[in-house]
């Protein structure tokens, strides 16, 4: 649960040399975490993996040999009868100028890279450009979150749940947010 955004395209495949290229220098010049390199030819996946150092999470963008854009959740787990082609980024947990900068990048992508780029944004921005609604849709749901996740500490603490029972603890989980949902329908 957070705020994200999703994207998804397809390059040509004599243009992810250079994207990647282009993207390792942003990444460096902005002060990022190294940036990961990928040629994996067992996933069938090539492209680059940055990693913001706020609280944003790591950026992909791996291409298959048709040059369609997958999750990182593919060059983990593989993608043969399910390939995941729509990039998702939480921005949550990072500044809301992470998130207008991470929009903005896809914009210049869309332009130079991927003219076929699908964005959807959680967050409103790459619809509004509106910095003031994204702030209000992160804090909104930031809120929701802390308040949700108190609301399990309450109750936990007045429960007795076998916590390596998954079913167990699943529907204990359920309960808390019965209870919590109708107070919080409006948020």
């Amino acid at each position: 649960m957070g705020i994200s955004i999703h994207f998804n395209g397809a390059i040509e495949l004599e243009r992810i040399d250079p994207l990647c290229a282009e993207l390792a220098d942003i990444a460096a010049s902005l002060g990022f975490d190294e940036s990961v390199p990928v040629d994996d030819d067992e996933k069938g996946l090539r492209g680059i993996i940055l990693r913001p150092a706020s609280g944003m999470e790591p950026v992909p963008f791996l291409f298959d040999s048709d040059g369609r854009l997958h999750a990182l959740g593919d060059l983990i787990a593989g993608w043969d009868d399910f390939p995941i082609l729509s990039v998702a980024v939480k921005t949550q947990f990072a500044d809301c100028a992470d998130h207008i900068w991470l929009i903005g990048l896809l914009r210049y992508l869309q332009r130079k890279y991927i003219p076929e780029l699908k964005v959807l944004d959680e967050g409103g921005y790459w619809e509004s450009n509106d910095a003031h609604e994204l702030k209000r849709r992160i804090d909104a749901l930031g809120a929701i979150i802390k308040g949700f996740g108190a609301a399990l500490e309450s109750a936990f603490m007045d429960t007795v749940v076998d916590k390596n029972d998954p079913d167990v603890l699943a529907d204990f989980v359920e309960r808390v947010a019965q209870d919590f949902r109708p107070k919080h329908q409006g948020d």
